[in-house]
């Protein structure tokens, strides 16, 4: 049975355990997005130092309308009212953080609940993607695993391992405007499990992210994939000729 393991969390803190002493000052914008479960309301950042808080504005299952500036120290920290101090001021507690790589991002906000790390101190564990034109070009795809476990999947003809985490990018530029199939299998006991198989279709002008979620009912082998395009054919900063930094062609 497939279920949200505790690796994927993890392998959250370690990332963040093993970086977490390179603070620098970083000048970076992002957006975000809310993944499973959770309350989206509440949740504050600072956008520059001893400024005032802001707070976000989460679209469910989509990037958020507005671009978030930040400067200040790396990680990012994450906020909710804690109560009044002794002088009537607001108290903000920390409720999550990201190591910031690149001067664009998208940031995933996953409760700590919902991917079962129960002894989590914050609320939320968040995950950075490159949201620039080389960390997602136009035509291209990217898939997020939250299953909690590794996926094979069957994609463009071609077998690929889906970890937790960021699988990508992937080029959609010679699958354009056709049925392309997609299907994934998880290992269970000595044998493979069909988790999921569709054909799905991509135009030109768009870049693509599929969040795969584990199955809604408890038991079940099918797992959720939710497909989250962006048209950005009239963006000037996206160009068709564009390759990502990590080419998968």
């Amino acid at each position: 049975m497939l279920k949200v393991l505790k690796i994927l969390g993890a392998t959250l803190v370690l990332s963040y355990t093993l970086t977490a002493q390179e603070s620098e000052t970083i000048r970076v914008n992002f957006r975000v997005m809310p993944i499973l479960s959770g309350e989206w309301t509440g949740i504050f950042y600072q956008p520059v130092v001893n400024g005032e808080m802001k707070e976000l504005e989460f679209q469910s299952l989509s990037r958020s309308f507005e671009t978030y500036p930040y400067t200040g120290e790396n990680p990012i920290i994450f906020y909710r009212k804690g109560g009044i101090d002794e002088n009537g001021k607001t108290i903000y507690a920390p409720v999550g953080r990201v190591l910031a790589k690149s001067k664009e991002q998208l940031l995933f906000f996953v409760t700590n609940k919902a991917i079962g790390r129960n002894d989590a101190i914050e609320e939320f564990s968040l995950i950075g993607l490159d949201d620039s034109p080389q960390g997602l070009p136009m035509d291209y795809i990217s898939f997020l695993n939250l299953t909690g476990v590794e996926l094979g999947c069957r994609f463009r003809n071609e077998n690929i391992l889906m970890r937790a985490g960021f699988n990508g990018p992937y080029s959609l530029r010679d699958s354009l405007g056709k049925d392309l199939f997609v299907g994934m299998v998880v290992q269970h006991e000595n044998s493979q499990r069909i988790v999921m198989k569709n054909n799905w279709h991509f135009e030109s002008g768009n870049r693509h992210i599929i969040l795969l979620l584990p199955p809604k009912k408890a038991g079940s082998f099918r797992i959720r994939a939710y497909r989250i395009t962006e048209y950005v054919r009239e963006n000037s900063k996206f160009n068709s000729a564009s390759t990502p930094r990590a080419t998968k062609p």
